[in-house]
């Protein structure tokens, strides 16, 4: 289920408008990783709730396009009611600036080199060499390591 608490249209929108409710939310939820939740329905209000989560692309919308982007998905079905929308933007991870540049840069700045890592990481220095050069990809607690190793 794309929209949490989407039961709380059922007396306002017929099964398939509630059907294509969901099916819209599910390309937002696929495309950009979004989640919705309906809060309440009082009156002709209704609240939604809506975040973003972790992108495979490293790239977030603004709390202003996540909003508008809500207000679309609603109001396009629901044009008789206010949709207040409460957004949270996701932030990027600070290990996204994590790459082989920026390992590079930092090593050379701290003047550091792949046996001092391996030496005090205890990781061996080829699977180090092999992330530093690029020739292996790096998982998030790989970044993470060198993150918090390069940044200290």
């Amino acid at each position: 289920m794309s929209i949490q608490n989407i039961h709380y249209l059922n007396s306002l929108l017929s099964i398939e408008q509630i059907t294509a409710l969901e099916k819209a939310a599910e390309r937002h939820s696929q495309q950009f990783n979004m989640d919705f939740k309906i809060l309440s329905v009082d009156g002709n209000v209704i609240q939604v709730e809506t975040g973003q989560g972790e992108t495979a692309s490293g790239k977030y919308a603004t709390r202003q396009m996540l909003v508008k982007r809500t207000e679309e998905l609603f109001e396009k079905r629901l044009p008789a009611f206010e949709i207040q929308v409460s957004a949270n933007a996701a932030l990027p991870a600070p290990t996204d600036v994590v790459n082989v540049s920026w390992i590079d840069k930092k090593m050379q700045q701290k003047g550091l080199r792949i046996k001092q890592i391996a030496f005090e990481t205890g990781i061996d220095r080829e699977s180090i060499s092999d992330w530093v050069t690029g020739k292996k990809a790096m998982g998030k607690t790989v970044k993470a390591m060198f993150y918090f190793y390069l940044s200290k």
